[in-house]
């Protein structure tokens, strides 16, 4: 059985904690800086999910006078942070290189370093696949952004074994910076993608396409009850996903009739969703409407709405 958030996020600050002290360790030893820019990325990962775990942590707790909305939205402001340190982690890489191009130093063991890096390999594919498996289970955002960093670091790691095995093979010791100048532009780039992502969840943009049209589909279904709808809005926040809109019915209805429809349609787009925060703001239809949700008797609507109930 897989843990929940807090738990795959402390799995993976323990996991960071070590691999930092196994890279950088032999980051030394060996004179390679591309094993030693590999250990500052861990180290900055030991940071980025630490700061995750408070912010899961945080998201998890209700909504309180202070937030009315709950506190969603420290799993996106996090997974932003996350964002900046892998862009710092990539200009670090990149001076890194700079610096041993200049100098023209050797690496002195290569072997060393090619050890150091497959079992970082191993280790990271692990939790990776790990940290995948729990966000999707919890479909968690900053889970996913937790994967995703590793998921750099794995490539990146390939990138630094691939380099040492051609310093080996060639003796051209300028391939071990060359190759931390690729890993710096990838993580750069990754961590420019990332940041914009999670920052559309923090400016409140709507959902997705995909689960726009479940609301159309689930509103669709409720024509015989309703005149129509409008103004509808919809932001995410972390896992958490937020919809509200007015809908039309017939003004002659009961309030418990038209509350009774408002709550069924509440709940579901909620499900629809996986979960969602839905509000419905009911209208009385204008003037002489000849939608037929306006043309039922009492009894009629209230034999639709029993209808719709036992759906």
């Amino acid at each position: 059985m897989l843990p929940g958030k807090k738990i795959a996020t402390l799995i993976s600050v323990n996991t960071a904690f070590m691999l930092a002290v196994v890279k950088l360790i032999g980051g030394v030893l060996t004179g390679s800086v591309s094993v030693l820019a590999s250990a500052v990325d861990s180290i900055l990962d030991i940071g980025s999910s630490t700061v995750n775990y408070f912010a899961i942590k945080q998201s998890e707790q209700p909504p309180d006078n202070d937030h009315r909305y709950g506190h969603a939205k420290f799993e996106s402001l996090a997974s932003l942070i996350q964002a900046g340190v892998i862009t710092l982690s990539g200009l670090y890489i990149l001076y890194e290189a700079y610096a041993r191009f200049e100098s023209g130093k050797a690496v002195k063991s290569i072997e060393g370093g090619i050890w150091v890096m497959l079992f970082s390999l191993a280790v990271t594919f692990f939790l990776v696949i790990f940290l995948r498996k729990v966000a999707k289970k919890e479909n968690s955002s900053i889970l996913k952004t937790e994967s995703l960093h590793y998921e750099i670091d794995l490539l990146t790691g390939g990138g630094v074994l691939a380099g040492l095995v051609l310093v080996k093979v060639t003796g051209i010791n300028a391939i071990d910076p060359f190759i931390s100048v690729l890993i710096a532009l990838k993580t750069v780039y990754s961590a420019l993608v990332l940041g914009k992502e999670v920052s559309e969840d923090l400016v409140d943009k709507a959902l997705d396409e995909d689960d726009l049209k479940k609301i159309h589909g689930v509103l669709n279904q409720y024509n015989c009850v309703i005149v129509g709808w409008h103004k509808l809005r919809t932001r995410k926040a972390g896992t958490e996903k937020f919809a509200d809109l007015h809908v039309q019915v017939n003004r002659h209805l009961t309030i418990e009739d038209a509350h009774t429809i408002a709550d069924m349609i509440e709940k579901d787009i909620a499900e629809t969703l996986g979960g969602a925060d839905v509000q419905i703001h009911i209208e009385p239809c204008e003037g002489e409407c000849a939608h037929k949700a306006c043309t039922l008797c009492d009894t009629e609507i209230r034999n639709e709405i029993n209808r719709l109930k036992s759906k």
